[in-house]
């Protein structure tokens, strides 16, 4: 079991380091232009991720190695531990550094009790979650430490839901549930809000780009939602090719593929991966 929570952490990881290269280019037609390997890994075109290379990860996959190191020497989740180290690893940070983590660090400078985190509507945070499954024995307090986790950053009600969903969804999966099948059945316990983001993701008959862009390509829950629950529908056992659609449709394509990779390992396994694109990750788990 161990190591299969090994493979759901590092299929975030290589979603996020196989994005980095359009990571925040909005422009479809620019990311078409662009002269990327789609047979690899590639370095960033975005102002924002100036200073990473090939094989590196965006600033999501590196507060995912925050976590992962965490977990390795922890038994339960301890969020004021987690968050001491947390504070220490983005004051040192040398990427970029979101509004949430940014105002997260103002919060705890300033004494903010925890849970100290910003009203960000981003998705990203849930995107770091598989770390957690190291430190929970059970759905409980898994969802339990995903709520903790994500609102010592991230404390804005529509994220704390869309955490709960996709946390009660990767168990589900990693259980041996079917993927979508589950997501409508999970749907039913949310608020009307995220079984309209649900029924919008499931239904649409756009293709990729078409779809994501209409959703809004951006970090905000509502379309990194929709987008994500489209990319989990239209996969057909082939991810690297669901993985360059993604990618090819702009805007946050790392949370949107940090997401539904995690789902996806839960259900298939690691060999989904394709090797050449792990072994020109840099970081080795």
């Amino acid at each position: 079991m161990k190591n299969k929570l090994k493979d759901i952490v590092l299929g975030s990881l290589l979603a996020d380091t196989f994005t980095l290269g359009a990571h925040w280019i909005y422009s479809p037609s620019e990311i078409k232009n662009a002269k990327l390997d789609w047979k690899g890994l590639n370095k960033p075109l975005a102002k924002w991720h100036e200073g990473k290379n090939k094989g590196d990860f965006t600033h999501y996959g590196d507060q995912v190695v925050c976590l992962y190191e965490y977990s390795k020497n922890e038994k339960f989740f301890d969020i004021k531990k987690y968050m001491n180290r947390w504070q220490v690893f983005m004051q040192n940070y040398t990427g970029y550094i979101d509004g949430a983590s940014s105002d997260t660090l103002k919060n705890l400078q300033n004494n903010k009790i925890i849970p100290s985190g910003s009203n960000s509507h981003d998705l990203s945070v849930v995107a770091r979650i598989a770390p957690l499954l190291f430190l929970s024995a059970d759905k409980k307090t898994f969802l339990n430490n995903v709520h903790s986790f994500v609102a010592a950053t991230h404390n804005n009600e529509e994220v704390l839901e869309a955490a709960s969903f996709f946390a009660n969804l990767l168990w589900k999966i990693k259980e041996g549930n079917s993927i979508i099948h589950s997501i409508e059945d999970l749907s039913k316990e949310y608020s009307k809000r995220l079984q309209r983001y649900v029924k919008e993701g499931l239904n649409t008959s756009n293709n990729t780009i078409e779809a994501i862009n209409e959703f809004g390509s951006a970090c905000a829950t509502d379309g990194a939602f929709q987008s994500t629950i489209y990319l989990l529908k239209k996969y057909d056992n082939n991810f690297e090719k669901l993985m360059i659609e993604n990618v090819k449709a702009g805007g946050d394509s790392s949370v949107r593929a940090m997401i539904f990779t995690t789902i996806l390992i839960a259900s298939k396994g690691i060999d989904i991966l394709p090797k050449s694109w792990l072994t020109q990750m840099n970081y080795k788990i």
